[in-house]
């Protein structure tokens, strides 16, 4: 897919970059009084979805979890659930009591996201005619409203710079908020914008990708929150490069695979990955981005969205890789598991399940830090992952958590670490000077994070 210049993210510098094999020093100073953060908590929670659910299976999902003392704070409704792309109606066949399952899940803690894209599919009728006969689609350079092929289907973009087309979209989402969600999963097909770059609402304007972008993820971050209140969020991209190292080709082109605005996502995953050590370095490679853009709350698809059948023809990818990716999500900003082929860690074995499960509440131990540092970090225009190597994508958590994600299978890891001393979280006699390099056997029970000597997170953290 074509990436397009992201104007609004130019703006971001790309503090956090380090040289390909190079180390970032970062030494800690006393850094006073945290500001306050603009999220709600609750995104730091542990986040779980299926790829196609209904009431039932999204209500098993989440029950599997708390049955197996594995904490839940959110669950994303994917697509499908509305009768068509994109209707606001609940497709009733799939959800029969929406309001029932979305009171029940907030009876035990468990907030609710919804699927959507900022699209109409020409077979959503009469929704469609509608929208096409008052001209609220953006159009192709020919001046008719324009038909994007995407991945459920045939569709037109509405058009957010014509109030009017905004206003009736707005009543329609109305319709969704008025169950009490707790917010959008705001999926990317706004890329698409650049096959539809002309707005009728600007008077037959061309319109730049990224304008597009930002009017889309601004709109369901506004008016939700304005209707819903402040404790509502969107989940969206950060950047994604499609797999494409874009840093490497040319370093300005980064802000151009960027999604949504820093400021309003507050919740960001980045891309659909393969279910193989290859995804998961995919995925690092798009924090890698994020970070240099100072995105601050983000994470992945535990597991890799997109599942390998050939392989693993029955859970679509292998114990080792989700447990390992499951280690890194906890030491992301944002946790969520999530995808195609299976996801939950009972359906592998109890050992896969103990060690999930140790993870997600090292994870929530994590959280008062993390909303800490994120606040810190959101305020000074950084981020709160720094990555201090690349290609092995080790990175800092804050100014006092060093990890060194596994990429590939296997126990043998080496680490180079960053200025200062480390101890290994899980033997806190094991003690690393910066600028060294070491050799490290890390059992598939454990993950190579470290905590900084002397700081107030090495003597408060512990492994659960």
């Amino acid at each position: 897919m074509a990436l397009l210049c992201c104007a609004a993210c130019s703006s971001n510098t790309p503090a956090n970059d380090a040289a390909d094999g190079g180390v970032v020093d970062s030494t800690p100073a006393d850094l006073g009084p945290a500001p306050a953060a603009p999220w709600p908590e609750w995104v730091f929670h542990h986040w779980v979805w299926e790829d196609e659910s209904t009431q039932q299976s999204a209500t098993a999902l989440v029950e599997g979890y708390r049955q197996r003392d594995i904490p839940v704070g959110a669950i994303i409704i994917d697509s499908p659930w509305e009768t068509a792309y994109n209707t606001f109606d609940w497709d009733t066949t799939l959800f029969a009591e929406p309001q029932k399952m979305i009171d029940d899940f907030h009876s035990k803690g468990v907030r609710v996201l919804l699927w959507i894209v900022p699209a109409i599919n020409i077979d959503a009728l009469p929704l469609y005619t509608e929208a096409k006969d008052k001209n609220y689609f953006m159009h192709s350079n020919s001046g008719e409203a324009a038909v994007v092929k995407w991945w459920k289907g045939d569709g037109s973009l509405l058009d957010y710079f014509q109030p009017a087309a905004v206003s009736w979209w707005h009543g329609m989402m109305d319709k969704a908020l008025a169950y009490g969600i707790d917010g959008w999963k705001c999926d990317g097909l706004d890329f698409s914008a650049w096959l539809a770059p002309v707005s009728p609402g600007k008077g037959g304007a061309r319109v730049t990708r990224i304008e597009y972008s930002t009017a889309y993820y601004r709109d369901f971050f506004e008016y939700t929150r304005s209707k819903l209140g402040n404790d509502r969020v969107i989940s969206a991209r950060p950047v994604d490069t499609y797999g494409a190292d874009v840093g490497r080709i040319n370093p300005k082109a980064v802000p151009e695979a960027a999604f949504a605005p820093r400021e309003i996502n507050w919740a960001g995953w980045v891309g659909d990955q393969d279910a193989t050590f290859a995804g998961l370095k995919a995925a690092l490679l798009n924090m890698y981005y994020s970070a240099q853009l100072g995105y601050v709350i983000f994470g992945s698809d535990i597991g890799g969205y997109r599942n390998d059948q050939k392989t693993y023809p029955t859970k679509g990818r292998s114990k080792e890789l989700l447990i390992r990716w499951a280690q890194l999500g906890a030491l992301c900003p944002l946790m969520e598991n999530g995808g195609s082929g299976e996801h939950r860690p009972w359906q592998f074995d109890e050992e896969t399940t103990d060690i999930y499960r140790r993870f997600v509440k090292l994870h929530y131990a994590l959280i008062p830090y993390l909303n800490e540092h994120a606040a810190r970090a959101f305020a000074k225009g950084t981020s709160l992952m720094t990555f201090t190597a690349k290609p092995d994508y080790a990175y800092l958590l804050g100014p006092d958590i060093f990890v060194a994600p596994m990429t590939e299978s296997g126990t043998s890891k080496d680490v180079t670490f960053p200025e200062g001393r480390w101890l290994y979280l899980f033997d806190k006699t094991k003690a690393y000077d910066g600028k060294t390099t070491a050799k490290l056997d890390v059992p598939l029970g454990e993950f190579p994070v470290f905590v900084r000597e002397g700081s107030s997170i090495a003597k408060d953290l512990s492994v659960p």
